[in-house]
Protein backbone atom coordinates (compact mmCIF):
# COMPACT_ATOMS: atom_id res chain seq x y z
CA UNK A 1 0.00 0.00 0.00
CA UNK A 2 1.47 2.79 -1.34
CA UNK A 3 1.42 6.49 0.92
CA UNK A 4 1.04 10.02 0.11
CA UNK A 5 4.26 12.04 0.43
CA UNK A 6 2.93 15.58 1.78
CA UNK A 7 3.63 18.45 -0.91
CA UNK A 8 5.83 20.61 1.64
CA UNK A 9 7.99 17.88 1.73
CA UNK A 10 8.91 17.42 -1.41
CA UNK A 11 12.10 19.45 -2.84
CA UNK A 12 11.65 22.39 -4.40
CA UNK A 13 13.51 21.85 -8.04
CA UNK A 14 11.17 18.52 -7.92
CA UNK A 15 7.99 21.16 -7.51
CA UNK A 16 9.35 23.36 -9.98
CA UNK A 17 10.26 20.82 -12.54
CA UNK A 18 6.66 19.18 -12.41
CA UNK A 19 4.91 22.52 -12.74
CA UNK A 20 7.08 23.30 -15.97
CA UNK A 21 6.33 19.75 -17.84
CA UNK A 22 2.81 20.29 -17.18
CA UNK A 23 2.51 23.64 -18.91
CA UNK A 24 2.82 22.14 -22.30
CA UNK A 25 -0.52 20.16 -21.87
CA UNK A 26 -2.75 23.22 -21.01
CA UNK A 27 -4.97 25.35 -23.04
CA UNK A 28 -3.68 28.88 -24.21
CA UNK A 29 -5.18 30.75 -21.67
CA UNK A 30 -4.85 28.84 -18.95
CA UNK A 31 -1.13 28.03 -20.21
CA UNK A 32 -0.89 31.97 -19.94
CA UNK A 33 -2.45 32.34 -16.52
CA UNK A 34 0.18 29.31 -15.34
CA UNK A 35 2.76 30.88 -16.03
CA UNK A 36 1.70 34.07 -14.52
CA UNK A 37 1.87 32.18 -11.45
CA UNK A 38 5.00 30.38 -12.44
CA UNK A 39 6.80 34.01 -12.30
CA UNK A 40 5.10 34.95 -9.15
CA UNK A 41 6.50 31.80 -7.90
CA UNK A 42 9.76 33.06 -8.65
CA UNK A 43 9.69 36.18 -7.27
CA UNK A 44 8.08 35.20 -4.06
CA UNK A 45 10.93 32.63 -3.62
CA UNK A 46 13.56 35.31 -4.69
CA UNK A 47 11.88 37.72 -1.96
CA UNK A 48 11.97 34.79 0.54
CA UNK A 49 15.59 34.34 -0.20
CA UNK A 50 16.52 38.28 0.69
CA UNK A 51 14.53 38.39 3.31
CA UNK A 52 16.41 35.30 5.03
CA UNK A 53 19.63 36.39 4.26
CA UNK A 54 18.67 39.87 5.86
CA UNK A 55 16.95 38.46 9.44
CA UNK A 56 20.66 36.17 8.99
CA UNK A 57 22.60 39.51 9.01
CA UNK A 58 20.58 41.10 11.79
CA UNK A 59 20.91 38.17 13.95
CA UNK A 60 24.70 38.08 13.26
CA UNK A 61 25.21 41.68 14.36
CA UNK A 62 22.58 41.21 17.08
CA UNK A 63 25.00 38.38 18.36
CA UNK A 64 28.11 40.54 17.96
CA UNK A 65 26.51 43.59 19.64
CA UNK A 66 25.26 41.03 23.30
CA UNK A 67 29.15 39.17 22.73
CA UNK A 68 30.73 42.99 23.26
CA UNK A 69 28.58 43.75 25.69
CA UNK A 70 29.17 40.55 27.67
CA UNK A 71 33.25 41.09 27.25
CA UNK A 72 32.77 44.36 28.94
CA UNK A 73 30.94 42.96 32.17
CA UNK A 74 33.79 39.99 31.93
CA UNK A 75 36.35 42.35 31.24
CA UNK A 76 35.05 44.38 34.44
CA UNK A 77 34.98 41.70 36.76
CA UNK A 78 39.09 40.67 36.39
CA UNK A 79 39.66 44.98 36.23
CA UNK A 80 38.04 44.97 39.94
CA UNK A 81 40.17 41.67 41.03
CA UNK A 82 43.84 43.67 39.96
CA UNK A 83 42.16 46.39 41.67
CA UNK A 84 41.64 44.45 44.84
CA UNK A 85 45.04 42.55 44.04
CA UNK A 86 46.91 46.19 44.19
CA UNK A 87 44.42 47.70 47.39
CA UNK A 88 45.68 44.57 49.56
CA UNK A 89 49.25 44.18 48.55
CA UNK A 90 50.98 44.01 52.22
CA UNK A 91 53.99 46.60 52.39
CA UNK A 92 57.24 45.62 50.31
CA UNK A 93 55.55 43.34 48.01
CA UNK A 94 54.42 43.68 44.25
CA UNK A 95 51.14 44.78 43.46
CA UNK A 96 50.27 42.74 40.49
CA UNK A 97 50.01 39.08 40.14
CA UNK A 98 52.10 37.14 37.86
CA UNK A 99 49.05 35.19 36.24
CA UNK A 100 45.59 35.65 36.26
CA UNK A 101 45.22 32.62 38.17
CA UNK A 102 46.94 34.30 41.36
CA UNK A 103 43.45 36.28 41.44
CA UNK A 104 41.71 33.08 42.38
CA UNK A 105 43.64 32.40 45.36
CA UNK A 106 46.20 35.56 47.21
CA UNK A 107 48.99 33.74 48.57
CA UNK A 108 50.80 37.13 50.09
CA UNK A 109 47.86 37.13 52.19
CA UNK A 110 46.83 34.63 55.40
CA UNK A 111 43.60 32.17 54.71
CA UNK A 112 41.88 32.04 51.64
CA UNK A 113 41.48 35.76 50.04
CA UNK A 114 39.84 35.55 47.07
CA UNK A 115 39.85 38.85 44.30
CA UNK A 116 38.02 36.49 41.79
CA UNK A 117 35.31 34.39 42.20
CA UNK A 118 36.29 32.17 38.97
CA UNK A 119 38.02 32.78 35.81
CA UNK A 120 35.39 33.84 33.36
CA UNK A 121 35.87 32.62 29.43
CA UNK A 122 36.24 35.25 26.80
CA UNK A 123 32.31 36.03 25.54
CA UNK A 124 33.48 36.88 22.40
CA UNK A 125 36.00 34.35 21.09
CA UNK A 126 34.63 31.63 24.00
CA UNK A 127 37.47 30.46 25.30
CA UNK A 128 39.27 30.62 28.49
CA UNK A 129 42.49 32.43 26.94
CA UNK A 130 43.26 35.98 27.61
CA UNK A 131 45.51 37.97 26.20
CA UNK A 132 48.12 39.79 28.96
CA UNK A 133 49.42 43.00 29.34
CA UNK A 134 52.26 42.69 30.84
CA UNK A 135 54.35 45.50 32.42
CA UNK A 136 57.48 46.17 30.61
CA UNK A 137 59.77 45.87 33.77
CA UNK A 138 58.38 43.42 36.32
CA UNK A 139 56.66 40.66 33.60
CA UNK A 140 53.66 40.97 35.70
CA UNK A 141 49.90 41.25 34.70
CA UNK A 142 48.72 44.70 34.47
CA UNK A 143 45.72 44.31 32.45
CA UNK A 144 43.56 41.16 29.89
CA UNK A 145 41.82 41.54 26.63
CA UNK A 146 40.58 39.29 24.32
CA UNK A 147 42.39 37.77 21.52
CA UNK A 148 40.08 38.35 19.13
CA UNK A 149 41.10 40.93 16.62
CA UNK A 150 37.44 41.86 14.86
CA UNK A 151 36.49 45.17 14.57
CA UNK A 152 33.68 46.18 17.16
CA UNK A 153 30.47 47.05 17.00
CA UNK A 154 30.53 49.74 19.38
CA UNK A 155 33.11 52.22 18.91
CA UNK A 156 31.30 54.92 21.30
CA UNK A 157 28.94 55.94 23.83
CA UNK A 158 30.94 53.79 26.67
CA UNK A 159 30.03 53.18 30.27
CA UNK A 160 31.59 55.52 32.60
CA UNK A 161 35.23 54.82 33.43
CA UNK A 162 35.63 53.29 29.34
CA UNK A 163 36.69 56.44 27.38
CA UNK A 164 39.85 54.67 26.53
CA UNK A 165 38.05 52.24 24.22
CA UNK A 166 36.35 55.03 22.12
CA UNK A 167 37.34 54.42 18.66
CA UNK A 168 39.17 51.64 18.84
CA UNK A 169 39.82 49.10 15.96
CA UNK A 170 40.00 45.94 16.72
CA UNK A 171 38.71 44.08 20.22
CA UNK A 172 41.81 43.35 21.16
CA UNK A 173 42.47 47.23 21.95
CA UNK A 174 40.24 46.87 25.16
CA UNK A 175 42.91 46.22 27.60
CA UNK A 176 41.25 46.21 31.12
CA UNK A 177 43.22 47.57 33.37
CA UNK A 178 42.71 48.43 37.34
CA UNK A 179 42.71 51.78 36.01
CA UNK A 180 39.30 51.44 34.76
CA UNK A 181 37.99 50.97 38.38
CA UNK A 182 39.64 54.04 39.87
CA UNK A 183 38.16 56.33 37.28
CA UNK A 184 35.11 55.06 38.01
CA UNK A 185 35.45 55.57 41.33
CA UNK A 186 36.68 59.00 41.04
CA UNK A 187 34.32 59.72 37.96
CA UNK A 188 33.84 62.07 35.42
CA UNK A 189 31.25 63.95 36.91
CA UNK A 190 32.75 66.40 39.96
CA UNK A 191 32.38 63.36 42.40
CA UNK A 192 34.95 61.87 44.34
CA UNK A 193 35.03 58.26 45.73
CA UNK A 194 32.76 58.36 48.03
CA UNK A 195 30.48 60.10 46.30
CA UNK A 196 30.46 63.47 47.64
CA UNK A 197 29.86 66.39 45.26
CA UNK A 198 32.61 68.33 45.16
CA UNK A 199 31.71 72.89 44.76
CA UNK A 200 32.60 73.94 41.21
CA UNK A 201 35.13 76.79 41.91
CA UNK A 202 33.01 78.87 39.16
CA UNK A 203 30.31 79.10 41.28
CA UNK A 204 32.70 80.73 44.39
CA UNK A 205 31.74 83.90 45.10
CA UNK A 206 35.45 86.23 45.65
CA UNK A 207 34.95 87.36 49.56
CA UNK A 208 37.35 90.40 48.39
CA UNK A 209 34.85 91.65 45.63
CA UNK A 210 31.85 91.75 48.01
CA UNK A 211 30.32 95.04 49.03
CA UNK A 212 31.39 96.12 52.62
CA UNK A 213 29.67 98.48 54.68
CA UNK A 214 32.11 101.82 53.23
CA UNK A 215 31.00 100.79 50.01
CA UNK A 216 27.71 102.70 48.18
CA UNK A 217 24.79 100.49 47.14
CA UNK A 218 22.74 101.13 44.12
CA UNK A 219 19.18 101.86 45.21
CA UNK A 220 16.82 99.12 44.00
CA UNK A 221 14.69 100.10 40.98
CA UNK A 222 11.50 97.58 41.92
CA UNK A 223 9.97 100.03 45.08
CA UNK A 224 11.74 97.87 47.64
CA UNK A 225 13.79 98.81 50.34
CA UNK A 226 17.15 97.41 50.60
CA UNK A 227 18.92 96.15 53.70
CA UNK A 228 21.41 98.49 53.59
CA UNK A 229 18.75 101.62 52.61
CA UNK A 230 17.43 100.62 56.01
CA UNK A 231 17.88 103.89 58.90
CA UNK A 232 20.86 102.89 61.39
CA UNK A 233 19.84 103.10 65.34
Amino acid sequence: MSTAVPLARLPLVYLLRVFESNMCCVRPSAKADAGFAYLSLLIFLALLGFVSSMALQVGSLVHRRMAEEALIDVGLEYAKALSSYADKTPAGMEDQPMNIQELLLDKRLPGRVRHLRQLYPDPVTGSEDWGLDLDPDTKRVVGIFSLSDKRPIKIDNFPLGFDAFKGKSRLNEWVFTADIVASIERGDDGRNRKGTNLINPSTLIDRSKRNTPDEPVAPRTDGLISPNELPKN
